[in-house]
């Protein structure tokens, strides 16, 4: 593979994962970039791998699924680099993932909702699904369905970016 084309390669896969604000699996990072053969499957997991080698990529495995988000370094090395990859790409790209938002965000679904107990309490419960199996799930008890209720909405905020950290701390 020439130099070159190793590089916009390896933008293009940096690029996708500073625009979207989730990790996304493998099967979506490889949707965009095995179509219309932009390249083959092969290549394209050797430079993720090399990607996560350098320390751009962070590559999480959660329950036999591989989950990729862009590191500091990454972006780093995007915004150093991204006048390589050209806007057509950059165009293409953006309008890729806002055609398939509903279908990237449908591989990883954060969930919330929170109930009345029968001691009079309530109950935040919260959740991360992918493909319909629970990858993670957390309930929290409150004294108000106030507080039950704004704790799911920052769940749902925030909670594909917490699940990874959550994740790491658990399999120190």
């Amino acid at each position: 593979m020439l130099q070159e084309t190793g590089l916009l390669y390896r933008l293009t896969i940096l690029y996708i994962l500073h625009r979207v604000d989730y990790p996304i699996s493998n099967n979506s990072l490889s949707k965009f970039l095995l179509k219309d053969d932009f390249t083959d499957y092969f290549n394209l997991q050797q430079l993720v791998g090399e990607l996560i080698d350098d320390g751009y990529i962070n590559k999480d495995q959660y329950h036999g699924k591989t989950l990729y988000s862009i590191t500091e370094s990454g972006e780093a090395a995007l915004n150093l680099l991204s006048r390589e990859l050209s806007p057509a790409m950059k165009a293409d790209v953006d309008n890729y993932l806002s055609e398939n938002k509903i279908d990237l965000r449908d591989d990883i679904a954060v969930r919330s909702n929170y109930y009345r107990t029968d001691v009079g309490h309530y109950t935040a419960n919260m959740f991360i699904e992918e493909g319909g199996e629970k990858l993670l799930e957390i309930n929290v008890a409150t004294p108000t369905g106030t507080e039950a209720e704004k704790m799911c909405t920052k769940w749902m905020q925030s909670g594909i970016r917490l699940y990874p950290l959550i994740m790491s701390e658990l399999m120190k």
